[in-house]
């Protein structure tokens, strides 16, 4: 938040790092996994784990996590009938763009 007594200073300059993981920790590889860190004056601070009674705790997106996601929520597993990680990681191949959107409602 703003201010030093956050753990990150949002009012300061930080790095947001997204890591896209395969099974053999190459290009070629199958995406296994996503994880997301944050970086202010040369200081790593990892995302904090899950706090979701059922759910366990992680800090990172896998086809395991999405799964119990899925299970707590009650929700379908659509991410995993549609080939979870690895088709994922298939059509990151291929090409992507990001594309953000910021919303307001009161």
């Amino acid at each position: 938040g703003p201010g030093s007594s956050f753990t990150i200073d949002t009012t300061r300059p930080f790095k947001v790092v997204t890591q896209f993981i395969t099974n053999d920790n190459t290009d070629n590889g199958d995406l296994t996994e996503i994880k997301r860190f944050y970086v202010q004056d040369g200081k790593k601070f990892d995302f904090p784990n899950t706090n979701i009674s059922g759910l366990g705790s992680y800090n990172s997106l896998t086809n395991t996590n999405c799964a119990n996601q899925k299970r707590v929520f009650e929700e379908p597993p659509t991410f995993l009938s549609k080939g979870g990680m690895k088709a994922m990681g298939e059509s990151m191949k291929r090409g992507m763009v990001l594309v953000l959107s910021l919303w307001d409602d009161t």
